[in-house]
């Protein structure tokens, strides 16, 4: 473990130095175009961050659904591992799952997450001390809690005693829908008038779903874009109070900062969600590692192929604790210090919403899936019940708008071939949890 003693190298000779504090910020339905600086939102706290860490720049979601892509964070799994394809299902007790390692391992765990499609009934508060999700709003989707309610109870928790090192996950979910961030970033635009308030009622009207569909004009598309990124700004400023108590109470601390999934805003007219599509402004994600001090940082930006399953190996090696034979993730640490390949390609998946018969009863087993294969800089997403395949040159295209399967049947015979390969992996998907049906339901993922 070279890339190990690099980053501990300044320890003294023949110590064994302390593991850091490890500390897991998943933020939800965040585009990678909206941090940075040049991003489409003002995100210094997240740009200071990244300064003093690495910054994937070509990091992906293995699910645009929430729930599949936190537990694939927190397992190292694909969803077809975990055999939770998407929000409602269960975790399998036998999944591994991080919070139970590091606190057979003597670790101190917490978790602090805002909204309901991430319950601890779900199975997620295995291995956690404290495991909150109490929520306080509740929209038309579902319930949730604003930032800064959750970032408060965060850092009591952070300001307790803490006689040995700790993993703290906190669970941020602003920019998912509705739009409407608290002022000042709610201004928008002045000039505008429209009926375009970021609201669920006016979106479930976008969306034409549960009542009949409202058509959008461009400067009410304007309007709601200012409004996501508004969040994502509000966004900022939480993870900035967080990141300030945490490294004021103690620097040795390690923070991973991830989307779970970002969002399509007009893209491809697919306005205003994310869970079905498996284009760039769905499955790209925001991706930052932010060290210790001490240990050093070479590289500030890394274009290795990165995902979501990377966060588990990570803080399992930050720890200095055994990773798994059957991990789907890579370890990040070593592209911080040197320029190097994690993975030849990138997989995501994508469920359509469930069928719901005449009596209510869900037909879960026969779920179709869209699934991508990336390869730099080549993306092919098939998509079997529409019969379509897709392959785009992100290099030449970052946009997806020029589909060139039929004039490169190399590459996508390649690249069909390593998804062929990776569903041999694949095990049965379990039943939903009946008593999220109705949540789900309200998230607009039921077919009636």
């Amino acid at each position: 473990m070279i890339w190990l003693l690099i980053l501990l190298g300044c320890a003294p000779s023949g110590s064994n130095p302390a593991p850091p504090n490890l500390v897991l910020i998943s933020i939800d339905t965040t585009r990678s175009d909206h941090v940075g600086t040049d991003a489409k939102a003002d995100t210094p706290q997240l740009n200071a961050i990244a300064a003093k860490g690495t910054r994937f720049t070509r990091a992906t979601t293995v699910s645009n659904n929430t729930l599949p892509a936190h537990i694939s964070m927190l397992s190292g799994q694909m969803p077809q591992k975990t055999g939770v394809p998407r929000n409602g299902f269960k975790l399998s007790s036998s999944t591994q799952w991080l919070p139970t390692i590091l606190q057979s391992a003597g670790w101190q765990t917490a978790a602090f997450v805002s909204a309901s499609a991430l319950s601890g009934n779900l199975g997620l508060s295995r291995g956690f001390d404290e495991f909150d999700d109490a929520t306080t709003i509740k929209e038309i989707d579902q319930r949730q809690r604003r930032g800064e309610s959750t970032v408060s109870v965060a850092t009591n928790w952070i300001e307790q005693p803490h006689e040995k090192p700790y993993f703290l996950w906190v669970h941020l979910f602003d920019p998912h829908y509705p739009y409407t961030p608290p002022s000042p970033f709610n201004e928008g635009n002045d000039d505008y008038s429209g009926p375009a308030d970021g609201s669920m009622e006016y979106l479930m009207g976008v969306w034409g779903r549960g009542r009949p569909k409202v058509a959008t004009t461009a400067a009410d598309r304007a309007q709601l874009n200012r409004l996501y990124a508004g969040e994502v700004s509000y966004l900022d400023t939480q993870i900035g109070r967080l990141t300030k108590a945490l490294l004021r109470k103690d620097p040795n601390t390690l923070i991973v900062i991830s989307a779970d999934h970002g969002e399509s805003l007009t893209e491809h007219d697919y306005l205003y969600d994310h869970g079905q599509y498996l284009y760039q402004p769905t499955v790209q994600i925001p991706l930052i590692v932010r060290p210790p001090e001490t240990w050093p940082v070479t590289e500030k930006e890394s274009e290795a192929l990165a995902q979501t399953t990377d966060v588990f190996p990570t803080l399992l090696s930050a720890a200095q604790l055994s990773v798994p034979t059957d991990t789907d993730g890579r370890n990040l640490l070593p592209a911080m210090t040197d320029t190097i390949s994690l993975r030849d390609v990138a997989f995501a998946e994508s469920c359509r919403p469930w069928q719901i018969e005449k009596r209510h009863k869900a037909d879960y087993q026969n779920l179709w899936k869209a699934t991508m294969a990336l390869r730099w800089p080549h993306k092919l997403i098939v998509t079997p019940y529409q019969d379509a395949t897709e392959l785009y040159d992100l290099n030449s295209d970052p946009q997806e708008t020029k589909n060139i399967a039929e004039s490169h049947p190399d590459v996508v015979d390649s690249l069909a071939s390593a998804i062929e390969d990776w569903r041999g992996n694949a095990i049965s998907i379990g039943r939903p949890d009946l008593e999220n049906m109705e949540q789900i339901k309200a998230l607009g993922y039921i077919e009636e």
